[in-house]
């Protein structure tokens, strides 16, 4: 099925330039221009290219020993310290250590350290002779070397050895907690020999160069999930479809249609179940497969109605089904590969990563097992009643019951597809602003691949505010368009505003101040209102139920005045990271352009000034202190600059337009296409790169060991369990699972000391998990049985240790003679308390 695309009615707004005489090799310079820049960028030779943000290695992390406890003896002559480990990833080139240095370490001190690696056949792969006068205590030291293309599966043998008079050595382990090798100490006196510590692992790091070979197998990865994308693909733009067709909106381009279906889509979803649990009703697999087929078939025979154009209309047009083509082309291509850099990103990942994943999961468990929206988290955690904004949930919870797909992999999955696809809703509201594909075209390609936003998104798990970002460029746009000749549109505007509403209402706020703005320039320039107002009453009688709801559990303005120190700081980094200082320079650069094109009376400039406005009221807004505002924990300059994307990148697609125009009368025919064509290559290639590498290792809490663990806790322990799990003080006073042991809940239903965050909104059991995390941290030896006499009276039956780990030290643990060890595998442990 395709979207209809009735003939547009121009209006002298809408209508693009009058067209001029083609010439049909224009567009050869250009193309030579990018594969002459992309054959030099991608060739990866440092005499042709020395900018690693273009042409580097993308290193990552493969194998994480992070536990010490023992410092290895100095070797020297008869004595060597050898650990085997196998690579998970082609690319090895670098191994790290902890270095302990036994004495003072003094300028001209004696001795030298002997580091070399070798591989599974004896071959020596890296050497480097240290001179202990160069090293300290507790130095990270990294062995660098070429990588290695075939290093997945093989064994390699590090080893450290000596002079006579090395005082050098490194940090280990205690316990094993590394399955695939071994440290092995050789050589030594008899003496020696007795007197050397237990230990059991080396505390090392590898690292891998990102081959193209591993690059491509992580793209395609996520077509093992071939499930989770059909039923996605089926039931999120299903809304957006149905409603499309029958507001049946003129003129519109076919990939801006799908753009818009896809954000009505996500933003449908939510009213559909609200309203429906309403009525009682429940959603099974078998339902919403049903749902989807007769959806879908209802579309098929409505869109077989819509009128198109006659031939001789299109025949009348020539030039432009070959330039529109290209358009589409184009950004399925984009699509593409945004979709595969996304993939690639998360291609060491078997959990989504940071606090919020786990959050997710668990309500998406609770509205799999009720079928509905929730009204608390019953079974699973002991509340009530249920504040938190589900709308995100409805699509996970769906294509969960559709599936039967394990919660990690499913979550970890749409939050990709999404974001792979947030772009197609940023040309469609380019296109609507600008009625050019062009400007759709590069907006969409600005916060596919060059933004650090919103990729950065998954390293932190955002999958709610992901969803309300691909909602909020059609809710821009047509709300624009609303009062400036597309009237028809008023009950799109309102399911959108309802339903980012219920995704996300941090971003729903952040909308309200475009709503006003835009309301108030319909109002003074065409005195149109009619149309908002239909919107916004809609909008208010679809959530009318939820804010009865949240009205009766809450206690808004309490909440409202409720923040924390430092909460709503600027987020400085942000834009230290990668080009992000470029972007606001050339935002302000075209903000001088828009101001003086407002002088000059110019429309094309309203819509960038109305951004501007808005973006400035926002930050007005959360000034809080800077200002003599108040602040709160509902809204934060941090949750606000990272939505600054989207108004950014349609604001630089449209002056970046008007510059092309400008450039194309005054240049050479052959030089704004190839400066630009050279722009666009390497700005493809440094996004591509960022994307593909774009998450922050110190986020990643639960790690594909976990997941063994996991399956063994949901199969063997009892439903009656209590287990300890690790945490850390996440905000404020809240405590957060520090590795897999966050996800116990929502995957075996257990309870643990350290539920995922939603546990905040029972006071008793947010005060318990406290008191029990502070305690736990201020343990000093967990061998000693009064340890474990003391886990015994918090009800605790069982400690969980993830591969992350955290305050339970599993060596320590392993010797408390009133713990059982059941479970032991690949650095994750089950003890159980007698």
């Amino acid at each position: 099925m395709t979207a209809p695309e009735p003939a547009p009615p121009h209006t002298p707004a809408d209508s693009p330039p009058a067209a001029r005489p083609r010439n049909e090799l224009r567009f050869i310079p250009p193309v030579v221009a990018v594969i002459i820049t992309l054959g030099l960028l991608l060739a990866g030779r440092a005499d042709l290219c020395r900018w690693p943000d273009l042409c580097g290695p993308l290193t990552a992390v493969d194998i994480t020993q992070g536990r010490l406890d023992t410092a290895l003896p100095a070797p020297r002559p008869g004595l060597r310290i050898e650990q085997t480990f196998v690579p998970r990833r082609d690319g090895l080139s670098e191994i790290e250590l902890i270095l302990v240095h036994y004495g003072e370490a003094t300028p001209a001190g004696p001795g030298s350290l002997l580091v070399e690696l070798r591989d599974a056949n004896g071959a020596l792969v890296a050497a480097d002779q240290l001179a202990a006068a160069g090293l300290t205590h507790n130095q990270t030291y990294t062995l660098r070397f070429p990588p290695q293309p075939d290093s997945a599966g093989q064994t390699y043998v590090l080893s450290l050895s000596g002079d006579e008079s090395n005082p050098v050595s490194a940090w280990s382990y205690s316990l094993n907690v590394y399955d695939d090798g071994e440290l092995r100490l050789i050589g030594g006196q008899a003496g020696e020999q007795a007197n050397q510590p237990a230990a059991a692992d080396l505390r090392f790091t590898t690292r891998y160069v990102l081959t193209p070979g591993d690059a491509l197998a992580a793209a395609a990865a996520p077509l093992r999930q071939w499930l989770i994308l059909l039923a996605a693909a089926l039931l999120l733009p299903l809304p957006g479809a149905l409603l499309l067709l029958a507001v049946r909106p003129r003129g519109w381009d076919g990939a801006a249609w799908w753009g818009a279906a896809l954000s009505l889509g996500l933003a449908g979803w939510p009213v559909v179940w609200q309203w429906l649990a309403l009525a009682g009703w429940r959603w099974t697999g078998p339902g919403l497969w049903a749902a989807v087929g007769l959806g879908w078939g209802a579309a098929a025979l409505v869109a077989r109605r819509v009128r198109r154009p006659p031939p001789e209309e299109v025949a009348a047009s020539p030039g432009r089904a070959p330039g529109k083509l290209a358009a589409w082309g184009l950004l399925a291509g984009l699509l593409i590969i945004t979709l595969a850099a996304r993939f690639v990103a998360v291609r060491d990942l078997a959990f989504p990563p940071w606090v919020d994943s786990s959050r997710h999961a668990l309500i998406t468990a609770v509205m799999v097992a009720g079928g509905q929206i929730p009204t608390g988290y019953a079974p699973l955690l002991p509340v009530d009643h249920f504040p938190y904004h589900y709308g995100f949930h409805t699509l996970s919870a769906g294509v969960a019951l559709m599936t039967g797909r394990p919660l990690p992999v499913l979550l970890l999955t749409l939050m990709q597809l999404i974001g792979g696809l947030l772009p197609l809703t940023v040309y469609a509201a380019g296109w609507m602003v600008t009625r050019r594909r062009a400007a759709g075209l590069l907006a969409a390609f600005l916060v596919a691949l060059p933004f650090f936003f919103p990729g950065y998104y998954a390293t932190w798990g955002r999958m709610t505010q992901l969803a309300a970002m691909a909602i909020m460029p059609v809710l821009l746009a047509l709300t624009w368009r609303l009062g400036r000749g597309w009237p028809r549109v008023w009950p799109l505007v309102a399911v959108l505003a309802a339903g980012l509403f219920l995704v996300h209402f941090r971003v729903f706020l952040f909308y309200l101040p475009f709503a006003g703005l835009a309301a108030a320039s319909h109002l003074i320039a065409h005195r149109r209102w009619r149309g908002m107002a239909a919107a916004g009453a809609l909008g208010a009688l679809l959530v009318l139920p939820r804010v009865v709801e949240l009205l009766a559990v809450t206690a808004p303005l309490e909440t409202f005045q409720r923040s924390l120190p430092g909460y709503n700081d600027f987020p400085t980094g942000y834009f230290t990271t990668g080009w992000e200082r470029a972007w606001p320079v050339a935002a302000a650069l075209g903000a001088g352009l828009v101001i003086v094109a407002l002088a000059r009376r110019r429309r094309w400039a309203t819509f960038p000034a109305l951004l501007l406005l808005w973006v400035a009221a926002l930050f007005a807004l959360l000034a809080g202190d800077r200002l003599g505002l108040p602040e709160s924990l509902v809204v934060n300059l941090n949750s606000m600059v990272i939505t600054l994307f989207l108004p950014l990148a349609l604001f630089l697609a449209i002056v970046a337009g008007r510059v092309w125009g400008w450039a194309g009368r005054w240049a050479a025919a052959p030089v704004p296409g190839v400066v630009a064509a050279v722009v666009v290559a390497v700005l493809l290639v440094f996004g591509w790169r960022q994307q593909a590498n774009i998450l922050n290792a110190d986020t990643i809490l639960a790690l594909p060991e976990d997941e063994a663990a996991l399956e063994w806790v949901a199969g063997n322990l009892p439903a009656g369990a209590r287990i300890a799990v690790n945490a850390w003080q996440w905000l404020g006073a809240t405590w957060a699972g520090s590795d897999g042991g966050a996800w116990i809940v929502p995957l075996t239903g257990r309870e643990t000391t350290t539920p995922p965050v939603d546990h905040i909104y029972n006071p008793t059991l947010f005060a318990r998990s406290r008191a029990f995390n502070e305690a736990a941290l201020a343990m000093k030896d967990w061998s000693d049985p009064a340890a474990a006499a003391w886990l015994a009276e918090q009800g605790v039956s069982h400690v969980f240790i993830g591969r992350r780990g955290g305050f339970f030290d599993p060596a320590a643990l392993s010797r408390n003679p009133a713990l059982d060890l059941l479970y032991q595998h690949d650095g994750t442990f089950v003890f159980a308390v007698r």
